[in-house]
This record gives structure tokens, C-alpha cells and sequence, in this order.
């Protein structure tokens, strides 16, 4: 049975994909985490985890046998803005670290979403391309494109 770690899983995206995927793999399966304990009433595994702590995310991988990464974790639009150099920190250099765990210890899926932050007003809105123009006008948007082609790189590069 795969291990499924699940980064930022008390967002918005990850508070619906961990009971999915604890349906899909068993709830001893899917190691949810995050920056602080999650509220209310989670049920299954939770780790706390800051995505920029590598040491801390090998750990986990380590500990719980992972498998498989959803890599959630980010700081979204509006702190970004105000924030910046945070959301080029959490989204990149986080991601990297994942990255570099997974080559490190040969996990062979990682799941990234992206956004239509990462668009911008140039990208045609209606049956907009799979190859098309990338100027978004966010930083949580340019931490998107960039975590793209750094996934990609990876992928390239180690597999």
C-alpha cells in the first residue's frame, strides 16, 4: 500500500484531497501536515512541518516510509503581495526541498498544482492552450510558473 505525505494539508485544496486520499489508501497512509497542529476535530496522521526545514521534511519521508508527495504548501496571492521575499521562500525554496528529498530518497511522484495565477491578463481566457503566455502579475504567480519549470527541471534532470 503506498504512503502519501500531504504538505499544507489544512488549506483549501488539501482539506478535501486528504480525506480522499485516506479513503483511496487507508487513514494510516496518508500523513497529513503543516506549519502548526491543524483545528477542529482532524482525523489521521498529522506531522507539523515547516516546508522550509529539509532536515525535518527527510524525517517524515524517512519515519513513515513516503511514497508518494502532494506538495500543497504554499503562501497564496494576497500575503504574497505583501510579503514577498515569504512567498518566494515557502513557494520555491519549499518546494525545492521537497524536490530534493524525494531525489534523495527515490520517490518517484510528486504532485504540484499550479494556478491561473500563473496566466496573467495576456493568456487567452477562453480555450486557453496548453502551450500559451506565461506573464503573471502576482508573486504568488510567478512562484507558479517558477515551480513548474523547477518540477520540470527535476523531472528532466533525476527523473
Amino acid at each position: 500500500m503506498r504512503r502519501v505525505l500531504v504538505t499544507g494539508a489544512t488549506g483549501q485544496i488539501g482539506s478535501e484531497l486528504v480525506p480522499n486520499l485516506q479513503k483511496q489508501f487507508g487513514v494510516a497512509n496518508v500523513i497529513a501536515s503543516g506549519r502548526r497542529e491543524p483545528q477542529g476535530d482532524f482525523k489521521g496522521v498529522y506531522e507539523v512541518i515547516d516546508v522550509l526545514d529539509k532536515k525535518r521534511i527527510d524525517e517524515i519521508v524517512k519515519q513513515y516510509d513516503i511514497d508518494e508527495v502532494y506538495h500543497l504548501a504554499a503562501l497564496l496571492s494576497a500575503k504574497g503581495e505583501m510579503h514577498p521575499e515569504t512567498a518566494w521562500n515557502i513557494n520555491i525554496e519549499g518546494f525545492k526541498n521537497v524536490l530534493e528529498v524525494a531525489r534523495e530518497r527515490n520517490i518517484q511522484k510528486i504532485f504540484h498544482p499550479s494556478s491561473i495565477a500563473a496566466f496573467g491578463p495576456e493568456t487567452p481566457r477562453d480555450k486557453t492552450p496548453q502551450e500559451t503566455v506565461l506573464k503573471p502579475r502576482t508573486m504568488y504567480g510567478v512562484t507558479k510558473v517558477t515551480g513548474e519549470l523547477l518540477g520540470n527541471y527535476y523531472f528532466e534532470k533525476f527523473g
